[in-house]
């Protein structure tokens, strides 16, 4: 039988071994007081978690998407901000809806119902609002889709925005 390794090849193996592992040593026991311990500290601050990353990132690709929607399907005719295109502006609805409604859900329902089926009487804004503007046309998208441009439209609301706007 041949050998594969020499003694002087396993005696070297053996030492460097010992070697290696002799600063592997473990305490045990309790840490002294005269040894400080080192505090454990995370990657990250509590305030940048990864769920909170995750939920930032999740926010800002729904807002992406809103945006890419508003701008596939309304920015045609509602532009941001005034002077009105052919129909009032985003800012001055968003205005609107946060003066009528006090929650984000139920604005959002009624502009998505608003957005499917337009009628006058469906619609918080006045009648000279259909004497200037007329009436929208249905917008044929997915609710999933309408709901989160109407979600956007609420967001884009501005307090320092003074007044009806463009809307009437």
């Amino acid at each position: 039988m041949k050998r594969f390794f020499s003694s002087h090849t396993l005696s070297a193996l053996l030492i460097a071994s010992i070697a290696a592992f002799s600063g592997c040593q473990q305490q045990t026991g309790p840490v002294s007081e005269t040894q400080p311990e080192t505090p454990v500290q995370s990657e990250a601050p509590a305030e940048t978690s990864t769920e909170a990353i995750s939920a930032d990132n999740s926010e800002a690709l729904a807002q992406k998407e809103a945006e890419a929607i508003y701008q596939k399907s309304c920015q045609s005719c509602h532009s941001m901000a005034p002077p009105a295109k052919s129909a009032p502006s985003i800012i001055a609805l968003a205005g609107q809806y946060r003066a009528r409604y006090s929650k984000k859900a139920g604005a959002v329902a009624d502009m998505v119902s608003y957005m499917k089926a337009p009628a006058v009487g469906k619609s918080i804004l006045g009648p000279s609002t259909f004497e200037r503007f007329g009436l929208m046309p249905a917008l044929s998208l997915p609710d999933e889709e309408l709901e989160k441009v109407a979600g956007w439209l609420w967001d884009q609301y501005d307090p320092n925005f003074e007044g009806e706007g463009d809307c009437q």
